[in-house]
Parts: structure tokens; C-alpha cells; sequence
């Protein structure tokens, strides 16, 4: 019990020291809001250890559940007032920038705040979520939290601001201009235009699977752009396929992947890999045993007899899969063709079973 709480802790502790710019102001916007949990907002130190480590277990779990719901807090930017904020949803929202100079644009910024329940934290009006958000900690699955809506989180200097700010990844404005997301904030916040003015100071990944080192993009650019990715990736899973995630750590640890572009090529080709769930070992048995011929279940001497979990254990070990290190699936390669697009062919990879 001590062990999970100093873990809990240790966890908020984390997340509150690896919060991005955007992250920041979604979690002020939220402690104002809700009126609780102010503990989180106090600056990084001895006093923010103490009062987490001091937070009752009611209280850290409201604590884990509102740093998982952050990204339901929109944050638009610049917007510190109702004319900037009127401004912005002409130019960005209602795609009519023509229109700025002609416009009440504190009267457009009253009538957006009307309309979407928000409040100003600094220079960016943070909108709140319309319904409480998604609980998904309940005091005792820290472990399987569903915390992969981020891919990756750089901690970015510069000579101005040489002790660093985090960016979390994906930034949905990558590719435009003029909205702030988390790129252009963290940009803003290092008194920098351009990545190529920063340095890398550390790097933190949501899978465990990958290892990203600080060296290993000559670009930092790069970098982003293929973390930004792996978020995409990481949102979509797969288009709503089921057990995506799953499988795809499952096909990382196979491949023993720890490249982010090798990653990527994987998430790209999860066709060329066989899955099965833990818990549908016994459908697997169940459908081995139909494809021989329905006999064991019209014998009614068999009847409840046969372990099809176990059965189904045994015939997916001896078609080929392998038992993941985390114990939740079964997975093996298949016949379909390998595509690379960011990586070299490698041998292991043209092999099929």
C-alpha cells in the first residue's frame, strides 16, 4: 500500500515537472475553474514535493485524473482580451480576416465567451470542458492508466531561457500559421522565432518501448516532426481498430524496436503481424477446433471438458506467436510484405513465417 502511494506521488511529482507551456495554463484554467487542488500549481521545489507527498488519497486521485484531462481544456493564443479574442475567432474560426477592421471585436469576443465557457489565464482564453471530464483513476490502476494521448515531451533552452521549457507532442498547428500550440508557445516562452535557435535538453517518450537519445537527431526539427507523428499515430490508434495499442507495443517488443523512425515504419505496417489478446486465447482454441470439424462439441461426453484457454495457449505457441513480455497477447509476423519508408530494409525484416 505505502509502495503504490509513494508511486502515486511520485507520478504527479513527474507529470507536473515535464508539463509543457500549454500544459501550464490548461492546468491553471483548470485549478481556477474548479476551485481545488491548488497544491498543483505551486512552483517546482521543495514546497510542490511537500505538498504532494502530503495529499490525501481522495486528493491524488482527483490530482491524477485532472493532469490526464488537461488536454479537454482548449487553450486559444494570443487571447488575453475580449478584442484579442474576437480577433482571433474572425481569423482562425470564422476564416474572415477581411473583416477585422470593420468588426466590434470585443463585442465578437463577448459573444465567444457567451457561447463557450471559458475564462482568460494570462494573454490566452483557456475554453473548459462542457462535461466533467473522463475519470480514469480510481486509487489503484496507476499501471494501466491510459496515458498515450502524447507522444513525446522535449525540454527545449535557449540563451535567453537556458534552464528550459517543456513541449509536449502532438502540436495540431504544426503545418499553419499564426495559431499558437504548443511548439509556438514554448517558442514564445524561450524569447526565440525558429527551433534552430533552441538546444535539446532532455527527451521523454510515452512508450516505454522507445529510448530517444539526445544525440540521435542532427536536426531537432526532425525530431519534432517525427514525434508529432508517433502522436497522430498514438491518437488515432489505427482508426479505432481494436486492441491497436496493444498491438502495436506488442510488434515493438517483437521487432526489439527503440527507434522512433522504426517505430513509425511499424505503426505503418501493423497488417504484417498476427494478434491475439490474452483473453481470447480460448476463442482462438474455440475457432481451431471448428476449422477441424465440429465433432468435440456435438460429443456430449466432452462436453465442458476441454480447456480451450489452455488449448488455444498451446496452438498459438505452436503456430508461431510468441507471448509478450508484459503477459497481455500472443503475436507473430505473417506473409504480408514489410514497406519501409523512413528506415533501411533490414534482413529480419523480409522474413515471413
Amino acid at each position: 500500500m505505502m509502495e503504490s502511494k509513494s508511486m502515486e506521488r511520485q507520478w504527479i511529482l513527474n507529470r507536473l515537472e515535464t508539463l509543457s507551456v500549454k500544459e501550464q495554463t490548461q492546468l491553471a484554467a483548470a485549478i481556477i475553474s474548479r476551485g481545488q487542488l491548488k497544491a498543483l500549481s505551486e512552483k517546482a521545489g521543495d514546497e510542490r514535493e511537500l505538498a504532494v507527498r502530503k495529499m490525501d488519497p481522495n486528493t491524488a486521485r482527483d490530482a491524477v485524473n485532472l493532469l490526464l484531462a488537461l488536454p479537454d481544456y482548449e487553450v486559444i493564443c494570443p487571447a488575453g482580451s475580449y478584442e484579442q479574442l474576437g480577433e482571433y475567432y474572425l481569423r482562425y474560426e470564422a476564416g474572415q480576416p477581411d473583416l477585422i477592421p470593420y468588426a466590434n471585436l470585443e463585442q465578437i469576443g463577448w459573444n465567444y465567451e457567451d457561447s463557450h465557457l471559458g475564462i482568460f489565464v494570462g494573454d490566452c482564453f483557456v475554453v473548459l470542458p462542457r462535461q466533467e471530464p473522463k475519470q480514469f483513476y480510481d486509487g489503484s490502476n496507476l499501471d494501466r492508466l491510459p496515458d498515450t494521448d502524447w507522444s513525446l515531451r522535449l525540454k527545449l533552452a535557449s540563451p535567453a531561457v537556458p534552464e528550459g521549457v517543456w513541449l509536449c507532442l502532438p502540436d495540431s498547428t504544426i503545418d499553419e500559421k499564426g495559431r499558437m500550440d504548443e511548439i509556438r508557445l514554448a517558442l514564445r516562452e524561450l524569447q526565440v522565432q525558429t527551433l534552430q535557435e533552441c538546444s535539446l535538453l532532455d527527451v521523454r517518450c510515452s512508450l516505454p518501448e522507445l529510448s530517444i537519445g539526445l544525440d540521435e537527431y542532427q536536426d531537432l526539427a526532425d525530431l519534432i516532426y517525427d514525434g508529432n507523428d508517433l502522436g497522430y499515430v498514438l491518437q488515432e490508434q489505427g482508426q479505432g481498430e481494436q486492441h491497436f495499442l496493444e498491438k502495436f507495443r506488442a510488434a515493438l517488443e517483437y521487432e526489439h524496436c527503440h527507434d522512433l523512425k522504426l517505430a513509425l515504419d511499424i505503426a505503418s505496417n501493423l497488417n504484417c503481424y498476427d494478434y491475439c489478446p490474452t483473453t481470447e486465447t480460448g476463442r482462438f482454441g474455440e475457432e481451431v477446433l471448428q476449422k477441424q470439424g465440429d465433432t468435440v462439441f456435438r460429443d456430449p461426453v466432452l462436453q465442458g471438458s476441454i480447456d480451450l484457454k489452455v488449448y488455444g495457449e498451446a496452438q498459438l505457441e505452436q503456430q508461431g506467436y510468441l507471448l509478450n513480455t508484459a503477459e497481455t497477447g500472443y503475436i507473430r509476423r505473417n506473409e504480408q510484405e514489410f514497406h519501409h519508408e523512413r528506415t533501411e530494409p533490414q534482413p529480419e525484416f523480409d522474413m515471413t513465417m
